[in-house]
């Protein structure tokens, strides 16, 4: 059992050394996330139900095995398609914003549909949103944040090293953050199913 937790310990050693080289701008990732998120919660409360065209990134139909495997391949998608923007703003350092104002909009977002979920279906909302829907967005949007700074490491030590220098533990680390994006978005969507939700998380 020992030496399997020792063959986590590299990545993890390469996590937390990346986040202690770019702590800066992990300290500014995270608060504009933050922020974001509250900013959204706020909008929320104050527009409530008066205007429906606001609400979107969330399926208002009965939930079915189809609904929930569609809005499954959507939010991995999604995630993909981020993570290759993101991979893409690494390679320089001017485009770091770009990649900011991208995980900031989707910790908006995400905040902000939450909270009409519960502004809509009341208590059910509240039940699906606080113990499925939140958790498995919000790791997923940590997830993305971390890959970020990971990918930004990366980009460093290719222009210190004039070359990829990339041991596996970093190999395996970018690609476990897929994995790890494909794990929540299944357990959300067995959760979900289990659930028999009438809305869809699928931002």
């Amino acid at each position: 059992m020992k030496n399997k937790f020792r063959q986590f310990s590299p990545v993890k050693d390469f996590l937390i050394e990346s986040v202690k080289a770019n702590k800066i701008k992990t300290i500014v990732l995270l608060s504009c996330c933050l922020l974001l998120f509250i900013t959204g919660i706020i909008v929320a409360v104050q527009t409530g139900t008066n205007n429906p065209d606001n609400i979107f990134g969330f399926a208002l139909r009965e939930g079915s095995f189809k609904i929930i495997t569609s809005s499954f391949f959507t939010r991995l998608l999604s995630s993909l398609l981020i993570m290759l923007l993101l991979l893409l703003f690494s390679l320089s350092q001017f485009l770091f914003p770009l990649g900011l104002i991208i995980l900031c909009y989707r910790s908006y977002l995400l905040s902000l549909n939450i909270c009409f979920m519960i502004i809509i279906y009341g208590f059910s909302g509240a039940l699906l949103s606080i113990f499925i829907i939140l958790p498995c967005h919000l790791l997923c949007l940590l997830s993305l944040c971390l890959f970020y700074i990971v990918a930004i490491r990366t980009r460093r030590d290719w222009c210190c090293y004039r070359g990829f220098r990339f041991p596996k533990q970093r190999l395996f680390t970018c690609l476990g953050f897929f994995i790890c994006l494909l794990v929540i978005s299944l357990l959300e969507s067995i959760l979900l199913a289990i659930c028999s939700a009438n809305v869809i998380l699928v931002i």
